[in-house]
């Protein structure tokens, strides 16, 4: 697990910042207005430090404007060689924390960070200590983990160790998720995914979550018929992690996609690229596992429950077959027309294994589809509990990690009609969508207060997307994050 030191200073300390923190990357932005780009506070003080003007050398490079999108890389005169600063633009009109923690991420300033952006806004001292840790992560073969030593300066607040504390921990949250996600699916098999959360909780919150493993023989005694059949050709058996903040009173309960390769089964995928980044698969589970285990380090006591079923979907001879009828907890049952489609069927089981359990709702989590269409920048969500997506969505705009309800017309279920079970899990003359797999989903649930969130559009990207490099984000972690554990 990646280490992450977040130190605040007093803007009088740049200085003396400056000469300690040689081989340290500064970090300043820059907005823009009318009469074109111009120095903030953070500039200010450092042109004050350094008696160099920033604005008049980014000016130098013609593709800086001071958007939100815009990065410059500097080597100026310090007190002790050269400094590299990296200049990025926060826009116009008055800078916001959401848009402090977008520069900080994309800064991508490296593990040794001394970062102005805080001085640019009121309260966003963890927007800009989360955004540089986050960027500070990179994926380690060999299992060394990162250490970021990340000096924020701004204004001195009276909750600063608070604020900084709960930011390493997400970050470090979401580092993992990343990890996981870009892990090789020759290393990352459904075993390695449990031992990989056992490990993370052991380290994170020790004592405050109880982490199961339940085999193919468990999940057989708790119905989990549709687990079974989605892994029965692989040859790295499923199962399913159950994560546990333990209590008394009636909890809210998490289910996570866990399909740790995704060929597409018998319904075997054509596209060479999209099978290339087919590991992702399991982003949704590995996002609700850290998530519920940081919610536990970071204090979180009352129950939550998360089901988190992990299984190769492979083509052979024991493969779920196109016609096949799969049975899920509670006696429900699916007419698979899509092998492809098998997200949806795994996450059926946790689903209806969790409404058993008399919750005060659930979530669900998977990569299934392109999230309802909203591109890198959200996961897309579908409920039947307005206020319970209402909730997950503000925490999502607190957490820097945003959402967006789309809705659920009663009227598509007639598009999943099966002679031969209760439901089928594709459409048979429809394309299928994010909104066909909420429609499905939504079978299992009941009254129920349910909402889906697919990150298949933001969990895993192809090629940038500002302020994201290519690959894992980990979203929607810090949403789930800040769900089960607000940080006001």
């Amino acid at each position: 697990m990646d280490a992450v030191s977040l130190t605040h200073h007093d803007p009088a300390e740049l200085a003396a910042l400056l000469a300690d923190h040689q081989g340290a990357t500064v970090v300043v932005g820059l907005p823009c207005g009318s009469r074109g780009v111009f120095a903030g506070p953070g500039a200010t003080l450092l042109a004050e430090a350094l008696g160099v003007d920033v604005v008049d050398l980014v000016m130098t490079d013609p593709e800086f404007d001071g958007g939100a999108t815009a990065r410059s890389v500097l080597a100026v005169p310090g007190p002790s060689g050269p400094v590299r600063v990296v200049a990025v633009g926060i826009g116009g009109g008055r800078p916001t924390p959401h848009g402090l923690f977008d520069a900080a991420l994309a800064a991508r300033a490296g593990v040794t960070v001394l970062s102005l952006l805080a001085l640019e806004a009121e309260n966003a001292l963890g927007a800009v200590a989360e955004g540089h840790a986050i960027s500070a992560w990179q994926y380690h073969r060999d299992g060394s983990p990162t250490e970021a030593r990340i000096h924020l300066v701004g204004a001195t607040a009276t909750d600063s160790d608070a604020v900084l504390s709960r930011a390493a921990t997400v970050a470090q949250a979401t580092g993992w998720v990343r990890q996981l996600v870009e892990t090789p699916p020759n290393t990352l098999s459904p075993s390695a995914f449990a031992a990989a959360v056992t490990d993370f909780a052991e380290q994170t919150a020790p004592g405050s979550v109880v982490v199961e493993t339940w085999d193919a023989d468990a999940l057989r005694d708790r119905g989990f018929g549709a687990t079974l059949a989605v892994g029965g050709a692989s040859a790295r058996p499923p199962l399913a992690v159950v994560v546990r903040i333990e209590g008394e009173a009636q909890g809210i309960g998490l289910a996570g996609k866990g399909i740790t390769f995704d060929s597409g089964g018998i319904n075997l995928k054509r596209d060479g690229g999209e099978l290339s980044w087919m590991k992702s698969d399991m982003a949704g589970a590995a996002a609700v596992a850290a998530a519920v285990i940081a919610a536990a380090a970071l204090g979180r006591t009352a129950p939550a429950v998360a089901v988190l079923p992990v299984a190769e979907n492979m083509p052979g001879g024991a493969a779920l077959r196109p016609g096949d009828v799969v049975r899920h907890p509670g006696g429900q049952t699916t007419e698979v027309l899509d092998t492809d489609c098998e997200g949806r069927l795994v996450l059926a089981d946790a689903l209806s294994w969790l409404v058993g359990q008399h919750l005060s709702g659930v979530i669900d989590v998977g990569t299934l589809t392109d999230s309802g269409g909203v591109g890198p920048a959200y996961w897309g969500c579908w409920t039947n509990a307005v206020a319970l997506a209402d909730d997950l969505i503000d925490s999502g705009r607190r957490a820097f990690d945003p959402g967006w309800q789309l809705p659920l017309h009663p009227t598509y279920r007639a598009m999943l009609p099966s002679r031969v079970a209760d439901i089928a899990n594709a459409a048979p003359d429809h394309p299928d969508s994010g909104q066909l797999a909420a429609t499905y989903l939504r079978s299992l649930v009941g009254d129920t207060p349910w909402v889906h969130i697919d990150n298949g559009s933001a969990a895993w990207l192809e090629r940038d997307a500002h302020p994201w490099p290519a690959g894992a984000t980990g979203t929607p972690v810090r949403a789930l994050v800040e769900y089960l554990h607000p940080s006001a």
